[in-house]
């Protein structure tokens, strides 16, 4: 029975002859084809038009499959209908009126398919769409249709003659393969023309701004410590191909804002372990990320010092410690919110990162709180007094580097109370030799000399506070051997929320080993920050704070030569 019922259906399909338009079913890897079918868009068509071929192949009945690229063709009347067009050999034009017969042939298969071509000429044609607006980027697909006296039509897309009015606006394509296809160039109109014979039809096109296709979140999917903040950027990518940042532009949310916030700059802030979903929507295009917060939750903050006495109109550095629900302590000096009991008394100052500065404004006594969200440190006392300065000294006034190696100089400050204080980052500093030695700001608020090159005289650095200069300044002397090896120590193991201090030494060809782990030029770096991140690149280079479980590298670069280290994140 099912034998009859298969013989019936392929006696079907050979019956069915040209015009059939079937549709394959599946793949075929080893059935052997037993007969094609060739499917027309037009069995009669008028002279100098053409149609399109398509040819169904018969795999012994038992499925069939779109072969036409497969095909070879010939016409028996060439005067008639040839394949002429290049670049689509499936299309079968009148060259004459009469009639034809068109083969298709695979293998040793083939099909026939008569093709009848009339004199009759057309006595209108049209265009599709009519007047469409399409954005810069974009293209849109127009169509010519030519009407017969009878009132039949015929796509004539392939046929016809395109022409754009102002091409710098809209162009439109006569290649074979996207014949009629028109693509938005710039602002403005233009006229779409398709000519066949002695008739014409036109179309406006109007070329619009650039439209919004879709928007980008980076970084995806980040996993941020709690307290800690990360910005994200919203790339849009438009029709005409660019790819603006849309941060400021976007609506930034996020669905769980106890879990973490996010500014309208795009700047995503951790509060408490767990996912949130941030979002960013401009019109009617938007895109999401999942965020990930670790590091468990914030149980207490404590102030360092507890008690400090400062000269009035100086400062000293202040910075509170974490602790977390998971066991971890961390630097938060830059998350939390400083309170002065009396702003007129003291301020604190956030110098970026891990850095802040206390600074007494009165004579007094006054106390500063650290605060996050519902949770206080203990009050930290600050006492301020207001003796006289005598005199300013350097930490060492004498200094041997290497070339391209630095080290931290101080300024001590003497007073009439014989009070001393370090003044350092409140001082004017000067190299009489900046070919040689140069001075400039380090982390933490110190000043870091850093040798450039040998010779003499040897440079000279110096200090101005208060109107007093340093007596005696510090010499440098600067050696020049060769870089030879970088090397990174440290634990092999960090814990989440954890500070892991790494440190960069550097071995120089006279036997010199010289730790270069806060030099400017010591670039540190993680290869995932949902895994670790550096804590503060400018006053803790080489600390570095578990993220999240997993294995990334730490690299440091110095002095042309660079080093890594695996190292694996744990915790929750």
């Amino acid at each position: 029975m099912i034998n009859l019922i298969w013989s019936g259906f392929f006696i079907m399909l050979v019956l069915s002859g040209c015009g059939w338009n079937g549709t394959p079913t599946r793949s075929n890897d080893f059935t052997p084809l037993t007969s094609i079918e060739i499917s027309a868009d037009y069995s009669n068509i008028a002279v100098g038009t053409s149609t399109r071929l398509k040819v169904t192949g018969n795999f012994s009945g038992l499925f069939t499959r779109d072969v036409t690229d497969q095909v070879t063709w010939s016409s028996d009347n060439l005067n008639v209908a040839a394949f002429t067009m290049a670049g689509l050999p499936n299309r079968v034009k009148g060259v004459g009126t009469g009639s034809a017969t068109v083969t298709a042939t695979v293998g040793n298969i083939s099909a026939t398919c008569p093709i009848t071509v009339s004199a009759v000429t057309f006595s209108t044609v049209t265009i599709t769409p009519a007047a469409p607006s399409v954005a810069v980027g974009l293209s849109k697909q127009f169509t010519a249709t030519g009407l017969f006296p009878d009132g039949t039509t015929q796509d004539i897309t392939y046929d016809v003659a395109w022409a754009s009015s102002s091409p710098d606006f809209a162009t439109v394509s006569i290649d074979p393969a996207s014949r009629g296809l028109v693509q938005a160039i710039a602002v403005g109109t233009s006229d779409i023309t398709a000519t066949f014979g002695a008739v014409s039809a036109t179309s406006l096109i109007t070329v619009t701004e650039p439209v919004l296709e879709s928007i980008t979140l980076s970084p995806n999917n980040p996993t941020l410590l709690t307290l800690s903040t990360r910005r994200l950027v919203a790339t849009g990518t438009y029709s005409d191909g660019s790819t603006p940042d849309l941060s400021s532009q976007v609506t930034w949310n996020s669905s769980d804002t106890t879990i973490t916030t996010i500014a309208s700059d795009g700047t995503a802030t951790a509060l408490k372990p767990g996912s949130a979903t941030i979002s960013a929507t401009l019109g009617s295009v938007s895109a999401t990320t999942n965020l990930k917060a670790t590091g468990g939750y914030l149980t207490g903050i404590s102030v360092s010092p507890a008690a400090v006495t400062l000269v009035k109109d100086t400062a000293g550095r202040i910075s509170a410690t974490g602790t977390f629900s998971n066991g971890s302590t961390r630097d938060i000096t830059g998350a939390v919110t400083w309170t002065p009991i009396d702003t007129s008394l003291a301020t604190v100052t956030l110098a970026g990162g891990s850095l802040a500065w206390l600074n007494p404004l009165a004579v007094t006594s006054t106390t500063i709180k650290a605060t996050y969200g519902a949770l206080s440190s203990a009050a930290a006392t600050l006492t301020v007094i207001a003796p006289q300065l005598q005199s300013i000294a350097l930490s060492t006034t004498s200094l041997e580097l290497i070339a391209g190696t630095s080290s931290p100089l101080s300024v001590i400050a003497t007073y009439s109370d014989d009070t001393t204080q370090d003044v350092t980052h409140l001082s004017d500093w000067t190299s009489d030799d900046t070919t040689k030695a140069t001075v400039a700001a380090g982390g933490l608020g110190t000043e870091r000399v850093t040798g450039v090159a040998a010779g003499l005289p040897l440079p000279k650095i110096s200090a101005t506070y208060g109107g007093e200069t340093v007596l005696t300044a510090a010499t440098v002397t600067v050696r020049s051997p060769t870089l030879q090896k970088l090397t990174i120590s440290g634990a092999s193991t960090v814990a989440v929320g954890a500070h892991t201090p790494y440190t960069a030494t550097a071995t120089y060809s006279d036997g010199t080993i010289v730790d270069v782990t806060s030099e400017a030029t010591a670039a540190w770096a993680v290869d995932s920050a949902n895994i670790a991140i550096p804590a503060d690149s400018i006053n803790q280079p080489g600390q570095i704070l578990g993220v999240d479980s997993g294995v990334v590298t730490l690299t440091v670069s110095f002095g042309g030569r660079t080093q890594t280290a695996k190292i694996t994140v744990t915790g929750p």
